[in-house]
C-alpha cells in the first residue's frame, strides 16, 4: 500500500536508517586480522550513527510516538509494545551509553534497526495509515 500523509516522509526515511544499518554492520566485520584498522572503523560507524540519531532519528520517533498516541485505540498493543520497546533501544544503541563492545554494538544496532524497519513498513504503518486520522496529521517534515 503506497504510504500518504504523514507516514509518507517518515517511510522515506526508513531508507536512511538502513543505509546506517549497513554501514554498522559493516564495521563491525572489518578486517578482524588488522585490530588498528577495525578500531578506525568502528568509531567512524558509531560517529556516523550517533550523528544520524541528532540529525534524523531522534526526530523521526517522536513523530512516529505522536502518531501512535493518535491512533493507539485502533492499534495492535502487541505492535505499539515492540514499536516502542524497540524504540527505547535503538536510542541507546545510537547515542547512550552502551554497556555492548563496541563490534556488538554495531552488530545490535544493524540487526536492530533493519527487522525495526521491516516491522514498522509492513505491520505497524499499515494499520497507521487505515486509522482516519494519521493520513490528515501533518508532521514538522512534511511540506
Amino acid at each position: 500500500m503506497p504510504r500518504t500523509g504523514a507516514l509518507l516522509s517518515l517511510s522515506r526515511e526508513h531508507h536512511t536508517s538502513l543505509v546506517m544499518a549497513r554501514t554498522a554492520r559493516r564495521a563491525a566485520n572489518e578486517n578482524e586480522n588488522d585490530a588498528m584498522a577495525r578500531a578506525v572503523a568502528m568509531t567512524a560507524a558509531m560517529a556516523s550513527i550517533e550523528a544520524h540519531w541528532h540529525t534524523l532519528m531522534a526526530a523521526h520517533f517522536e513523530k512516529e510516538e505522536r502518531l501512535i498516541r493518535i491512533a493507539q485505540d485502533t492499534l495492535d498493543p502487541q505492535a505499539v509494545t515492540r514499536v516502542l520497546a524497540e524504540h527505547a533501544e535503538l536510542r541507546i544503541l545510537a547515542a547512550g551509553p552502551c554497556a555492548l563492545e563496541p563490534a556488538a554494538r554495531l552488530r545490535r544496532f544493524a540487526d536492530l534497526i533493519s527487522a525495526h524497519v521491516r516491522y514498522e513498513e509492513r505491520t505497524l504503518f499499515p494499520q497507521l495509515q487505515s486509522h482516519p486520522c494519521i493520513t490528515d496529521v501533518v508532521t514538522d517534515a512534511d511540506p
